[in-house]
C-alpha cells in the first residue's frame, strides 16, 4: 500500500477530490478593510429606492432607515469630522454611517464620546421618533439623560433638546411634572390670581406677586423687619395700580403685564426629522389657566399669554418700588435707588402708605385699653401708700433689689441672595472698606472667584454685577453700596 492510499482511507477519497471546497481564511489589505461595507449598509440604502411609482419623503425613509437599523452595532475607527444641516442617513458616505453608527454603539454601552454634532443630531432624532426603546416613558428616560450629559461636552444641543423634551412629554401625554424645567408651573398656578385681584385675599395676592417677581422681596432687610406692613401696602397699591388702569386705560393692568391669550398653529418637533406613524388623537393638554395645547384632526395649537415673558421683570419693577417708597416714608437708614417703574406708580404707593398710616393713627387714637388683671395690682399699690402716709416713724429706706436683665440671643439673620458664609462676608468687608483677603486666609479660596460667585447670585436681584475689580482688588458699585448694606449690615 503505498502513502496515497494509505491517507485516502485515514481521511477519505473525497477530500482528494478537485471538486471539493473548503472554507479558508481571507487575507485582506488594510486599505480594503477600510473600504469593506456590510451587507446591512447595502440593504439599508435600497430602503431608499423602494419598488412602486410612491415616492417616499425625507422623513420617512429616515424612519424606514432607522427602524431597520434600530438593533445595528458596529465597531469601526472612523476618526472623521461630518457636519449637515439636518442630518440624515442619506447624507453620509458609507464611512461616516459606519463612524454613526460605531459611536452610537458605545452610547448604548454607556460610554460618551464626543463626536461631531451632526453625528448627535442624528442620534437625537431617533429618540424622538422611538428608535431604541420600548415605551414613551423609557424613551423619555434615555433623552433626558443622554441630553443633560452631552450637554455638558456641548452646549449648544441644549437649546433644541429643551424645546424636544417639551415636545415629548406633551406629545405622548406624560406626567405634566416633567415640564417644571419648561414652564414654571408656580407661576402658570399664580397668574389667575392677578385677575381675581379684587376678590382674593392678601396673602394669596401677595403669594402671587413674590411668585411673579424678579425682584426677591424676601431679600430686603426691611421687608424681614417690616413683614405685616410691607405685605398689607404691597397689595394695597397693587389694588389701586389695577384700578388705575380701569379709569385710565383702554385695557386692564393684567393686560399689560400678561397680554391676552393668543392661539397658533404649533409644530411638534420643530427643527428636526420627525415623522409620525399614525395621526394623533385629539387631545388637550392643560398646562395652566392660560396655558394649553390643543391637537384636532392630527393638527397642533398652541394658546399662551403673549407677553409672560416680560411680566415677571413688570411686577419686579412694582415690588421694588413699594420698598423703595416704604423706606422714604419712615426715614429708613438704608434707602433703595431709584426705579424703572414710572412717576405715577411712584405717587399710588405713596398716596397708599400715607392713607394706611392715617387710618392707623386715627384707630390708635379711638382704642383705650384697659388691662383689668392690674386693677387689684393698683389697689395694693394704694394701700401700701395710705398706711405710709398714716405711720408716725417712717421706716428705714429698703433699697429695692434690682434685677439685671438678662440679655437676649438676636436672633440669627437670614443670609441674602443665597450667599453663603464666607461669600456673605467678604462683601460685608468690603461695604467696610475691609481687606477682603484677611477673610479668606486659611481657607484655600480665591478671592476672584468669590467675588465671582457673589456677582452671580446677587444678579437676579440687581439685574447687574454689583463688584468689579480695580487693581486685582473687588470694590463695590456706588450704586448698589447703600442697598448692599440694608441687606447685610
Amino acid at each position: 500500500m503505498n502513502n496515497r492510499e494509505k491517507w485516502i482511507r485515514i481521511l477519505g477519497e473525497e477530500y482528494f477530490s478537485p471538486s471539493v471546497y473548503r472554507d479558508e481564511p481571507i487575507l485582506r489589505t488594510a486599505a480594503s478593510m477600510k473600504n469593506y461595507m456590510p451587507e446591512k449598509y447595502r440593504e439599508m440604502h435600497r430602503i431608499a429606492h423602494p419598488n412602486g411609482l410612491h415616492s417616499l419623503t425625507p422623513e420617512e425613509i429616515f424612519y424606514r432607515q432607522a427602524k431597520f437599523m434600530e438593533n445595528f452595532e458596529d465597531d469601526f475607527d472612523y476618526g472623521g469630522d461630518f457636519f449637515r444641516y439636518f442630518p440624515t442617513y442619506q447624507s453620509m458616505s458609507d464611512l461616516q454611517l459606519r463612524g454613526y453608527f460605531s459611536w452610537r454603539t458605545h452610547v448604548r454601552r454607556g460610554e460618551l464620546p464626543k463626536t461631531s454634532l451632526s453625528f448627535v443630531f442624528i442620534y437625537l432624532y431617533e429618540l424622538i421618533n422611538g428608535i431604541g426603546y420600548q415605551t414613551p416613558e423609557e424613551g423619555y428616560a434615555i433623552f433626558k439623560s443622554f441630553s443633560d450629559a452631552y450637554s455638558e461636552i456641548d452646549v449648544r444641543i441644549r437649546r433644541y433638546t429643551q424645546l424636544w423634551l417639551r415636545d415629548y412629554v406633551i406629545y405622548h401625554g406624560l406626567d405634566l411634572s416633567l415640564l417644571s424645567d419648561s414652564f414654571d408651573l408656580d407661576m402658570e398656578r399664580s397668574i389667575g390670581v392677578f385677575s381675581e385681584y379684587t376678590h382674593v385675599s392678601d396673602d394669596v395676592l401677595f403669594s402671587a406677586l413674590c411668585a411673579c417677581s424678579s425682584y426677591k422681596l424676601e431679600h430686603s432687610r426691611f421687608y424681614r423687619e417690616n413683614e405685616t406692613d410691607v405685605r398689607e401696602i404691597a397689595c394695597r397699591a397693587y389694588r389701586a395700580y389695577a384700578e388705575y388702569y380701569v379709569k385710565n386705560r383702554k385695557y386692564s393692568l393684567f393686560e399689560s403685564l400678561f397680554g391676552k391669550p393668543t392661539t397658533t398653529t404649533y409644530l411638534m418637533f420643530s427643527s428636526a426629522i420627525f415623522c409620525p406613524q399614525e395621526k394623533h388623537p385629539d387631545a388637550e393638554i392643560v398646562i395652566g389657566p392660560y396655558t394649553s395645547f390643543s391637537c384636532r384632526n392630527g393638527k397642533w395649537t398652541h394658546t399662551k399669554l403673549w407677553r409672560v415673558n416680560d411680566s415677571k421683570r413688570q411686577i419686579g419693577s412694582f415690588l421694588r418700588a413699594v420698598d423703595m417708597e416704604m423706606r422714604k416714608a419712615v426715614n429708613y437708614p438704608h434707602a433703595l435707588k431709584s426705579t424703572p417703574a414710572p412717576k405715577y406708580l411712584h405717587k399710588i404707593i405713596a398716596e397708599c402708605i400715607l392713607e394706611t398710616q392715617e387710618e392707623k393713627r386715627k384707630q390708635a387714637a379711638r382704642v383705650v385699653k384697659i388691662d383689668v388683671s392690674k386693677l387689684s395690682g393698683i389697689r395694693a399699690a394704694a394701700d401700701v401708700t395710705r398706711d405710709k402716709l398714716i405711720v408716725e416713724e417712717e421706716p428705714d429706706d429698703v433699697l429695692p433689689v434690682s434685677v439685671a436683665p438678662q440679655p437676649t440671643t438676636a436672633p440669627e439673620q437670614e443670609i441674602p441672595f443665597g450667599l453663603n458664609e464666607t461669600e456673605a462676608c467678604v462683601l460685608r468687608t468690603l461695604l467696610c472698606g475691609g481687606d477682603p483677603q484677611s477673610v479668606l486666609q486659611g481657607t484655600g479660596q480665591l478671592l476672584s472667584v468669590v467675588a465671582d460667585s457673589i456677582n452671580e447670585k446677587c444678579f437676579d436681584t440687581f439685574s447687574d454685577t454689583v463688584l468689579v475689580f480695580d487693581a486685582d482688588m473687588p470694590c463695590v458699585l456706588e450704586d448698589y453700596a447703600d442697598e448692599l448694606k440694608g441687606y447685610l449690615l
